[in-house]
């Protein structure tokens, strides 16, 4: 069991390169040493020759799976959101289609730029941000800066029918 230990941070860093969210990698990683563990006790697992390689071929499988419910949510919760501002706002179509097109396109960028870009809309300060992120004014200000400029670009391409320059 002590050698497992050893494959941890390993394996949070390969949870992190597959797209997890650095504050999950570690549990992530924990549950699959878990998962060997219960399934050797239980019997379920047969003897596994290359036990690194599973750990790591069930950490991506792990992170695959919460990728895709992740994705669910946030279109669900796209369709959510736009449904509520329709109603409040009384919108017509297109402002609905446009708030559901908004959404997936903020949920499209990487999620450093994503965090960055929602606590600037909700009116926080590069000083804020950066503390709430853990990083330098300058990073959050560069971060800001390129998920801004990567949600315009998805939801007006370079090129495309409503560029004004």
């Amino acid at each position: 069991m002590t050698l497992r230990k050893l494959y941890y941070a390993e394996l949070a860093a390969h949870a992190v390169k597959l797209g997890c969210p650095v504050s999950e990698a570690r549990t992530i990683a924990e549950d699959a040493v878990t998962e060997l563990v219960l399934g050797e006790h239980r019997g379920t697992l047969g003897p596994i020759q290359k036990e690194r390689a599973w750990l790591f071929a069930t950490v991506r499988n792990m992170v695959l799976a919460a990728r895709r419910k992740a994705r669910w949510n946030a279109e669900a919760d796209a369709h959510l959101i736009a449904d509520r501002t329709q109603q409040r706002t009384w919108a017509s179509p297109e402002a609905h289609l446009e708030t559901v097109e908004t959404l997936r396109a903020l949920h499209s960028l990487p999620g450093s730029h994503r965090d960055a870009v929602v606590l600037a809309a909700d009116g926080f300060s590069l000083r804020e941000i950066a503390d709430a992120l853990g990083i330098s004014v300058p990073a959050a200000k560069k971060r800001v800066s390129r998920g801004r400029r990567a949600l315009r670009d998805l939801l007006d391409p370079p090129g495309g029918r409503h560029r004004d320059d």
